[in-house]
């Protein structure tokens, strides 16, 4: 009978979708022919408008409000056809505190209302009142709404699994999640993309997708603890919740690589949130400095360091202690002492008008003492103009301007920033780096007099400037270690690039980052965050636990959670990858499979068929079959031997799209990603340390059956 009822109330969800989904096509058609009509007005009609543009101006407004108004339309469509397929998930029957009568709320991923007003027959995930689902069992119950405080009783909690519009199973159930139904979800194959986690999220991980109380979140989590799905979960709450003041384009993701990237990109979407913008922070750093050379990115380093013969071991020490704090106090010594040697302050003179050292001074020292070292002429210019602009009643040309701002930067020593950091290079015994001289193309050269500018307006009167050479230095390589301290000194001295506004801030693998770029981050990021990692999978000789120093960098704004419980992979997978590192059994899902195999290979045509066969063993049930390796070159290597008939990848720092079938890749390149079937060639390489830092990655990202592959010379673990 309450199947029979369930079936009776889908139908009915059902039939109202499509309603809506004819409503809003009918919307879609109107628009259309309104912004027709409104174009074939403005070419019957443009010549005839008003001479002050005020036609044009409200014709044009008119037409931009209907784009947008489509925009709309197509967007809620697509919410509406993603609900078809699965409309809710859970259902609580919720009596409110004064109340008699028991209220069914069902749970999905969007709101769906008969009207505007009315009740919605199903709550989105993210509303207060869908906290019940995820917080509380059966019994007293409250959750946090607009209005208030709400307080109740749960008497019945369900758990729906509906595909294509039918019913799979329904189960009543005083728990928030019955382990049976999260083995099943968590047993099904990776898709090409991360799986949305609404209809499994346990109550640890919905505390911190709705937590709004800290401006600083991090989340240390085990492998396979949902870290990542509960940080874009959260996102997509914290938009649904401050949907009046945060906007999707407002949020920025620091992820690994571009192949993570393109991993996670579906799932925002799935929740109802889209142009969300995602890179490496490398990627960030590469495009800020650019202009200054040729930037070495993190996978540069690391193939150094996995090719020891190619960059020697106090090399690595130097590196490592360019990200260090000690290297940021010597940097930061640096600056300060540029605030009296790195500037020459002497008299100005403009027309005719003397502006003295002291009064300068005091402006540069004094006034502007919280502006960056070498903006602040800029900002004294724009009171000397001010002042000008006074004394001769009129506002100055845009060339009088630059003239004033470019003499009045003359007066620094340098301002060129590969050459600043190389004098801070050579000042502390360390060698420069490499540069020449550029002069940007299409510019001519004339001398700054500034004593005086009447010499710069023509017989007309009009003062005429030609701009000094913008002559730079350029590094034709900046190594890995100097990037960040680069930018630090970058961010340190000069104003920071004028770019879209970051309101919220998303670092995953949040173990992977120096000191120096949490300082660099603090001080370019002033936002809030979410950071989120596990220190055992830190890509280096040793675990990095930030944990340590974050709070010394962001202070009482920091709040820290746990994760440890593991949802990816199955018992025998994670106690085998717990083992390689000592680690204590992670606690997960008690989900089973295949042990993992272990396989000593004679040689590389030995290792081939092997891998081979694997392929085509387990290839016909899993969607994902990853390749794991040391190296770029050996993982190039084997990709080019592999004959299984299968699609096969080779994951690059290039690689942009994350794909089904089999991908062979270097251990580093897989940070986040979970696959079906994992194929780990576990060969030797220095330093052994991060050789079983690379094999707990390379293990860890098995979903269902696992195998590794070691040579016969023992050069495995």
């Amino acid at each position: 009978m309450i199947l029979h009822d369930e079936e009776i109330f889908l139908a009915q969800v059902l039939e109202l979708i499509d309603r809506k989904l004819d409503e809003l096509s009918a919307r879609v058609d109107i628009t259309d022919k309104d912004m027709a009509d409104f174009h074939e007005y403005f070419w019957n009609s443009y010549t005839e408008f008003d001479e002050y543009g005020y036609e044009l101006y409200d014709n044009t407004n008119a037409i931009r409000q209907k784009i947008m108004q489509k925009a709309d339309y197509i967007r809620e469509k697509y919410g509406y056809e993603r609900m078809k397929d699965s409309p809710y998930f859970g259902r609580v029957d919720f009596i409110f505190d004064g109340e008699h009568e028991t209220v069914p709320c069902y749970i999905g991923i969007s709101n769906l209302s008969r009207s505007a007003g009315e009740m919605p027959l199903i709550y989105d995930w993210r509303a207060p009142i869908s906290s019940l689902f995820y917080d509380y069992d059966a019994g007293p119950a409250a959750y946090d709404a607009p209005a208030g405080r709400i307080t109740g009783r749960i008497t019945n909690k369900y758990q729906y699994k509906i595909s294509a519009g039918r019913i799979v199973y329904m189960l009543e159930s005083d728990m928030n999640i019955d382990d049976e139904i999260l083995r099943v979800e968590l047993g099904s194959h990776a898709s090409a993309s991360l799986k949305a986690i609404v209809t499994t999220i346990q109550k640890e991980q919905n505390a911190i997708i709705r937590d709004t109380g800290h401006r600083i979140l991090a989340v240390q989590g085990c492998a396979g603890s949902g870290k990542t799905s509960v940080a874009l979960h959260r996102i997509a709450y914290l938009l649904y919740h401050n949907r009046n003041t945060l906007k999707a384009s407002q949020v920025l993701i620091l992820s690994p690589n571009s192949v993570f990237a393109d991993y996670i990109s579906r799932i925002l979407p799935e929740l109802g949130e889209e142009n969300i913008c995602e890179m490496s922070l490398d990627v960030w750093a590469y495009r800020r400095l650019r202009q200054f050379g040729e930037a070495q990115d993190r996978y540069d380093r690391l193939e150094e360091i996995l090719s020891p013969d190619l960059h020697p071991s106090h090399a690595s020490e130097e590196a490592e202690y360019k990200q260090s704090e000690d290297y940021i106090r010597e940097l930061d010594g640096y600056v300060l002492s540029l605030e009296y040697d790195g500037v020459d302050i002497a008299d100005y003179r403009y027309r005719g008008r003397r502006y003295k050292a002291d009064y300068i001074s005091a402006l540069f020292y004094e006034k502007l003492w919280d502006v960056p070292l070498m903006e602040r002429m800029n900002r004294v210019a724009d009171f000397i103009i001010d002042e000008e602009e006074t004394l001769r009643r009129r506002d100055l040309s845009a060339d009088e301007a630059t003239f004033i701002r470019d003499s009045l930067n003359e007066m620094y020593v340098d301002r060129d920033l590969i050459s600043l950091y190389n004098s801070f290079l050579i000042s502390s015994g360390r060698q420069p780096l490499e540069a020449e001289a550029v002069i940007p193309d299409g510019r001519q050269e004339t001398d700054i007099d500034s004593s005086d500018a009447d010499d710069m307006y023509d017989e007309s009167g009009n003062f005429v400037y030609i701009r000094k050479k913008d002559t730079h230095l350029r590094a034709g390589i900046i190594p890995y270690e100097d990037v960040y301290p680069l930018l630090y000194l970058k961010y340190s001295l000069f104003a920071s690039d004028a770019e879209r506004p970051v309101r919220h801030l998303v670092i995953d693998e949040m173990q992977d980052y120096t000191y120096l770029q949490y300082r660099l981050i603090e001080k370019v990021f002033p936002c809030a965050m979410t950071i989120l990692g596990d220190k055992a999978q830190t890509i280096d000789c040793e675990h990095r636990d930030v944990l340590a120093f974050l709070p010394q960098i962001f202070g009482r704004d920091l709040y820290t959670v746990q994760m440890n419980r593991s949802y990816r992979s199955t018992v025998e997978i994670t106690d085998y990858a717990a083992r390689i590192l000592g680690l204590d059994t992670v606690s997960n899902i008690d989900r089973h499979g295949e042990q993992v195999g272990e396989h000593i290979y004679r040689d590389d045509d030995d290792l081939i068929a092997r891998l081979n066969d694997m392929i085509a063993k387990y290839i016909p049930s899993s969607d994902t079959v990853a390749v794991l390796c040391r190296d770029a070159a050996r993982a190039e290597e084997i990709c080019d031997r592999l004959t299984a008939s299968a699609d096969i990848s080779l994951l690059t720092p290039d690689t942009s799209s994350f794909k089904t079938g089999v991908s062979v890749a270097p251990f580093y390149l897989t940070k986040g990603l979970e696959f079906d079937t994992v194929l780990v060639v576990d060969e030797g390489f220095e330093p052994e340390n991060m050789h079983r830092q690379a094999l707990y990655i390379e293990t860890t990202r098995a979903l269902h059956v696992l195998h590794i592959f070691k040579p016969h010379d023992g050069g495995g673990l």
